[in-house]
């Protein structure tokens, strides 16, 4: 006998065999399967063939069940709830869910979206973990291989094919200093900022940053003095001396309203404005539970910019 394929089996045969198991009877299973009686009777012959096994008797009473039918049965029953699941949307309940969700981003996202989101993922998902990763620039070629739900970063370019991104926000350049930075008086002027010496952060192997064009273009330079990996330690650098640093509104903001020994300070020059995006990877597009946490960070920076 040869071997039969899948490929060549039509697979809404399963089905009529799984209700002539339930009605044992052809006229019943055609009403039910809302077809003809011949269409039944056709399908019943194909099933013999596939099985090469009669499947069912007639007696007066109707249909009954072969030993072959008998022994298939519960294999069948749980193929096509098998199908059925497969096909079926997923879904996603957050009040029970217990999945772990990897978010990457900076020192100084964590600051500033963590408070945005965590109250409203506790309370809709009491059980799911939110597990916060490092982020840096080289991370964006690497989504594919890294088990990370989504990221929240500015994209200094377009992210790689399969790699989905979504503006979230848009921010600006600012400059904090120590409260009573001997070299400020009142407005941080074209001259203070470039004769102080400066913290910068740099994510990933950046040398070179978009406030230096910016001074490039108008002929000035500054002094970096330190490099630092991490936004939070660079603000607590500058509390304690002269340096100035240049961070986005939004971190800036965040260390004012919570440190009361640094002052922010509009740069003296113009720079461009830049956008926060969301990132992640293309598999996860059409995934239930991952389109609820998109769609919790998305919200969160919308109600944000209402407020604001």
């Amino acid at each position: 006998m040869s071997e039969i394929k899948l490929s060549d089996i039509d697979l809404n045969l399963l089905y009529v065999f799984q209700v002539l198991i339930e009605e044992l009877n052809v006229t019943k299973a055609a009403t039910r399967l809302n077809v003809s009686q011949p269409a039944v009777s056709r399908s019943l012959s194909r099933l013999r063939d596939v099985f090469a096994d009669p499947l069912f008797i007639r007696t007066s009473h109707g249909l009954s069940a072969t030993a072959k039918t008998q022994s298939l049965a519960p294999l069948l029953a749980d193929t096509l709830k098998g199908l059925e699941s497969l096909i079926q949307p997923s879904l996603f309940t957050p009040e029970t869910s217990q999945r772990r969700f990897i978010l990457s981003t900076t020192d100084f996202g964590t600051l500033t979206v963590l408070p945005k989101i965590l109250d409203q993922f506790r309370q809709k998902a009491p059980g799911a973990i939110l597990d916060v990763k490092s982020w840096n620039e080289d991370m964006v070629a690497e989504l594919d291989q890294t088990n990370i739900d989504v990221a929240v970063a500015v994209l200094s370019k377009e992210p790689p094919a399969g790699i989905r991104a979504m503006r979230l926000k848009s921010d600006r350049m600012v400059c904090l200093a120590r409260k009573d930075h001997p070299s400020i008086q009142g407005t941080l002027t074209l001259e203070d900022y470039v004769q102080a010496s400066h913290v910068q952060v740099v994510l990933g192997r950046r040398e070179y940053f978009a406030v230096d064009r910016e001074l490039d273009k108008i002929g000035h330079k500054r002094h970096v003095a330190v490099h630092l990996p991490n936004f939070v330690p660079a603000a607590r650098v500058v509390m304690d001396s002269n340096l100035l640093l240049t961070v986005p509104r939004l971190f800036a903001e965040d260390m004012v309203g919570t440190v009361s020994e640094i002052a922010l300070y509009e740069l003296p020059f113009a720079t461009r404005e830049f956008d926060y995006s969301m990132i992640w990877h293309e598999r996860f597009q059409h995934d239930a539970a991952h389109v609820w946490f998109r769609g919790l960070l998305r919200k969160a920076f919308l109600d944000a910019s209402t407020k604001n």
